[in-house]
């Protein structure tokens, strides 16, 4: 997911904006990359809802579950953040690199954009996000576990009609306003795959050299005629969720891939939830001091990719060693 919001634009600082002229060597990369990294959320809420829906189980113990790990989290980072732009955008030393307009200065917030601070629903200055952007997804998540009966009992009664529906906003793009299409649908499909029992066992059944084959064929189709041909993304994103789903048992299999994996995935929420504050401004730091033009640009989108990582995952070693409380508050209990 951390790639998705990792691309070369255009950098503003207080006194001007640094615009990189991109090459189309560049831009053709960043868009093969984001062909195959926009399985990742739809992926992300296909498997919450396939656990969701795992084990029978009753509103409360779910709406208090879930205000634990996602809604307390989602509230503090989001208040922790604005707070930390509001200190950098009065301090001498960093004010030239967060203050990027005055429509955006925290001091200038009204009560709508606080509250849009957590709903991201209101004002055009988030754009349909919370201020901790790439939190949307926990937000949309909490409140489709808020449904996730009504969610199951619509499917049960109608099954085929359910999943057409919630497709057709997806493919379209429809503005359901509650939560985002893609979210509605693939946490839809998670319950689906415990309906009809549908796991690993089906997957087993096709052959990773043909799913590979397709899935690749469906990526470069896509690459060359998006414009022309749009729905090619949406039939990608189906496709590689399957692919990579399949893939999964690789990594599960290799015991020492695993242990990695297995320990990294302490730190990945941690990693998650700030990586949107480091990457922009190391690469506005980047751009300052290496020339922002050819092959410089592309090792700079590579570069930032690989410092977000790196520096969110040693605070996060850090945090859950120094001050474990904290940790676990800040992640939701995922220690």
């Amino acid at each position: 997911m951390i790639i998705i919001h990792n691309g070369i634009t255009e950098k503003s600082f207080t006194e001007r904006n640094i615009t990189a002229k991109i090459p189309d060597y560049v831009e053709k990369v960043q868009s093969f990359i984001g062909i195959i990294t926009a399985v990742a959320v739809p992926l992300f809420f296909l498997i919450s809802g396939y656990l969701l829906y795992t084990k029978e189980k009753t509103f409360i113990p779910v709406l208090k579950k879930k205000c634990r790990t996602i809604l307390a989290p989602y509230l503090l980072w989001n208040l922790l953040m604005v707070l930390f732009y509001f200190l950098m955008q009065n301090l001498s030393f960093t004010r030239h690199y967060f203050n990027t307009s005055p429509d955006n200065l925290i001091r200038n917030y009204t009560l709508i954009d606080w509250i849009d601070v957590f709903a991201g629903k209101f004002t055009e200055r988030r754009e349909n996000y919370p201020f901790v952007y790439q939190f949307w997804f926990l937000r949309d998540l909490f409140i489709l576990n808020l449904f996730f009966i009504w969610i199951k009992k619509l499917v049960d009664k109608f099954p085929f009609g359910t999943v057409i529906l919630f497709a057709i906003l997806w493919i379209n793009n429809v503005n359901i306003y509650i939560v985002s299409p893609e979210a509605l649908l693939f946490f839809t499909l998670g319950y689906y795959l415990v309906k009809y029992r549908l796991d690993e066992k089906n997957i087993d059944v096709i052959r990773t050299i043909d799913l590979s084959v397709i899935y690749g064929v469906t990526i470069i189709l896509e690459f060359l005629f998006n414009e022309t041909m749009p729905t090619l993304h949406k039939v990608n994103i189906l496709i590689g969720c399957i692919f990579f789903l399949k893939i999964s048992q690789c990594f599960i299999e290799n015991m020492k891939l695993y242990k990695i994996l297995a320990w990294l995935e302490k730190y990945q929420f941690i990693v998650y939830a700030i990586h949107g504050v480091i990457i922009p401004q190391v690469f506005k730091i980047y751009i300052k001091i290496i020339p922002i033009n050819g092959v410089y640009i592309l090792l700079g989108y590579f570069c930032m990719i690989v410092c977000g990582v790196s520096i969110s995952l040693v605070f996060g070693i850090i945090l859950r060693k120094i001050f474990p409380k904290m940790y676990a508050l800040l992640t939701g209990g995922r220690i």
